[in-house]
């Protein structure tokens, strides 16, 4: 609950439309912050209060700038379905794997003078792929204030209708984990502890 003495600030998701991100869109408004939604289809979200959609392509610098600018910090959960591209990006051969998705946030985030990053993978899905070393190793080197989350999103279809009434929930119903993690991920972003480190949640 936000009090006199805790600041409103303005967190950019991209991913919303995941079940986590739908957790974290519902931590954050609970904790009267605002959240802007980056997406690709503005009808595709409820308004609320709080809450706002912005277009953004996370595979492009420029876009990454427009859309996080003013900000207090970025989320980006890259596993997410619903990670906003640009329409014709494959067709054109825009790389779209993390190395890329890590690189346009680094300096389109830089650009514009937003420093805390929280970027969500499972990183254990992406441990064959060549780009996940070269992603690592770009991030590690950049003084933006960055964490990095290892978390599984396999539970989805949940909104944040779902996440809004969990008391008295079963600890083990995934509605119950995936608020638990949305909540240790905003208490990170808000207060960080782990700069420049990864943690790991698992459902």
């Amino acid at each position: 609950m936000l009090n006199a003495e805790t600041p409103r600030l303005k967190f950019a998701l991209y991913g919303a439309h995941s079940s986590l991100g739908s957790a974290v869109l519902c931590e954050l408004l609970s904790r009267q912050h605002e959240a802007v939604a980056l997406i690709n289809d503005f009808n595709s979200i409820t308004a609320r209060p709080g809450l706002r959609a912005k277009a953004g392509d996370l595979f492009d610098a420029a876009s990454v700038s427009r859309s996080v600018a003013g900000m207090d910090g970025v989320i980006c959960l890259f596993d997410s379905p619903s990670v906003p591209t640009a329409p014709d990006a494959t067709l054109v051969g825009q790389p779209q794997d993390l190395y890329q998705a890590v690189y346009t946030l680094l300096l389109g985030m830089t650009e514009v003078g937003v420093e805390r990053l929280l970027l969500v993978a499972d990183f254990n899905a992406h441990a064959e792929e060549s780009e996940l070393a070269a992603a690592l190793q770009l991030i590690a080197s950049h003084p933006l204030k960055w964490t990095l989350v290892d978390a599984s999103t396999a539970e989805e279809g949940l909104s944040i209708e779902d996440f809004s009434h969990i008391e008295g929930l079963p600890s083990n119903d995934p509605r119950t984990k995936l608020r638990r993690i949305a909540a240790a991920m905003v208490d990170e972003l808000v207060q960080p502890q782990h700069l420049h480190q990864q943690i790991q949640f698992r459902l």
